[in-house]
């Protein structure tokens, strides 16, 4: 056999293989990225999370340790859930390693062992799936230092608007 109609044959059977793995994918099946959100947001919902998001990075920027970087990490890893699941694993990771005794690292182990999870949902799995996400929505959005926050943000703003 020469040597081109090897090289063929070879194309040929990889050819063959990579169709044959496509038809063998099962319509409506999907596969979670860990560069996906874990959570998936209304886009209503996107603009305060990201605000959030913003407070919490410059908070994580700003300290070095104790009870207010601990919140920012945890903070900032639950908005994470909402935007990049590898980024929201990476935090978790961030804030078990440097505070592994805190106020959150049950809760941070139960999330890193949740993210890292790839076990088939239940629906009775997916239903608390549904429920954590609106908790998690809930606690975030509804907390009254961000609403206060915005309060405060929106009286500088009128005050330099009259200036």
């Amino acid at each position: 056999m020469s040597q081109r109609n090897l090289l063929c044959l070879v194309l040929l059977v990889l050819i063959m293989s990579g169709l044959e793995g496509c038809t063998m994918i099962k319509p409506g099946s999907s596969t979670t990225l860990p560069s996906s959100a874990f959570f998936a947001v209304d886009i209503s919902e996107l603009k305060p999370l990201q605000a959030i998001a913003h407070v919490q990075d410059t908070r994580m920027k700003n300290c070095h340790k104790g009870p207010a970087c601990e919140e920012a990490y945890y903070t900032r890893g639950l908005v994470a859930l909402f935007e990049n699941r590898a980024d929201a694993i990476t935090v978790f990771q961030e804030l078990h390693t440097a505070m592994p005794s805190g106020r959150y690292d049950a809760a941070t182990i139960g999330w890193l062992n949740l993210l890292q999870d790839t076990a088939p949902s239940s629906i009775y799995s997916k239903a608390l799936m549904t429920q954590l996400k609106q908790e998690v929505l809930h606690n975030l959005l509804d907390r009254p230092d961000f609403t206060a926050g915005r309060s405060v943000k929106e009286h500088d703003r009128r005050v330099a608007e009259l200036r």
